[in-house]
């Protein structure tokens, strides 16, 4: 089956293995109202084959297509019905060979370093994942192939959508990435390296604005009158238009919480906002709560020592080597092993920016004689 170049630049859009260029095209290309059907008629049949696909077996999906084309054939004149089989067809030789690939390639990647999944995703309420290419400009589309929201670059904006209840997407940052997302209520999230965020494509009028952090996020949250609230390990944080740092990582004992500007309560997840049961925070103040424990310990911080990373700075003053370590294998994508225990209790002050991970060993080891080696992803401490 030969493919028309529309055809061609749709599929390896909708596979994720489209570049630059072809994405400029393609979307110089949709500005024709007939090209967006067909845009629109791929992107219907896709994103239900994709659903489908999660639980990949050649017969069902043979089947599902069959009852697919046989309903549109029922609905459809002859002409619109040849174009969308045409789709269907295509699609599902693309989707296809990728599985085969994946399959004949799945014994490779277990060779992969430290943290292999290392692409930035997008999950639908579906459960269905959108690659999101560092330095490509898209429209994000729902299940129902309605624009939602876009991507440009390393960001997403989602848009103030007409929806009665709430519908969550999942937006995941591996290590060594960090990414923006402009929620539907114009709070703007930072993610950090290895973190992840659950959210409502839209907020409900008159209910709370709650998200789901694992990691970790910077806020500035949009003014309001329903409160905004972000859910992390057993704790909750309340504010109403305001910016600060949440820190809570998985196998972290606390869960961190640094106010910038206005004002946040920070209470245990099953209770109720109150001002006898939640701890309120005043700016250049931390709120350290403890999962194990179930208490709160504040203190006066220096904020930018906890906010730096979102300009792409890594802060340390007084910091012990442990935490360094955790912070630079999320930062770079790399496991450090240290061999040298007594090293993980020392305090050290740095400051890094733009230098590689070799350059970083090479500053601890000039400054601090810190021993390494470096094996492929990992850098292994005497």
């Amino acid at each position: 089956m030969k493919l028309n170049h529309i055809d061609h630049l749709i599929v390896k859009y909708l596979n994720h293995s489209i570049n630059k260029d072809e994405l400029d095209e393609l979307n110089s290309l949709l500005e024709q109202p007939e090209n967006k059907e067909i845009f629109k008629d791929y992107a219907k049949i896709n994103y239900s084959i994709d659903y489908k696909l999660r639980n990949y077996r050649a017969e069902n999906v043979k089947k599902y297509l069959q009852d697919r084309i046989r309903k549109d054939n029922n609905v459809f004149s002859r002409g619109r019905f040849l174009r969308v089989s045409k789709y269907a067809a295509i699609l599902v030789l693309a989707v296809g060979t990728l599985l085969i690939f994946q399959k004949d390639n799945a014994i490779q990647t277990t060779s992969e370093p430290f943290h292999k999944e290392h692409k930035i995703t997008l999950e639908m309420e579906n459960g269905r994942s959108v690659i999101l290419q560092e330095e490509a400009t898209q429209d994000i589309i729902s299940e129902k192939g309605e624009v939602i929201g876009k991507q440009i670059k390393q960001g997403i904006q989602f848009k103030d959508a007409e929806l009665s209840e709430l519908v969550y997407n999942t937006l995941k940052v591996p290590y060594g990435k960090k990414f923006q997302v402009t929620l539907s209520d114009g709070t703007k999230v930072f993610l950090n390296s290895g973190s992840s965020m659950k959210f409502p494509v839209k907020f409900i009028k008159g209910a709370n604005r709650t998200v789901f952090l694992t990691g970790e996020a910077f806020f500035e949250v949009a003014k309001n009158k329903d409160p905004f609230i972000v859910s992390a390990n057993n704790a909750k944080i309340r504010a109403l238009g305001t910016a600060f740092n949440v820190s809570a990582y998985p196998g972290e004992k606390d869960v961190s919480t640094v106010l910038v500007e206005g004002s946040v309560g920070i209470y245990r997840y099953k209770e109720q906002f109150s001002k006898e049961h939640s701890t309120v925070l005043e700016p250049d103040h931390m709120a350290i709560w403890n999962k194990e424990k179930k208490e709160v310990i504040v203190k006066v911080v220096d904020v930018e020592m906890y906010t730096a990373w979102v300009s792409g700075k890594m802060i340390f003053r007084n910091t012990p080597f442990k935490i360094i370590r955790k912070k630079l294998e999320r930062h770079y994508n790399i496991q450090i092993i240290n061999n040298n225990r007594e090293l993980d209790e020392k305090v050290y002050n740095a400051v890094f920016d733009v230098e590689t991970i070799r350059e970083v060993m090479q500053t601890l080891d000039e400054s601090f004689s810190i021993k390494y080696t470096i094996e492929n992803n990992k850098i292994i401490i005497e």
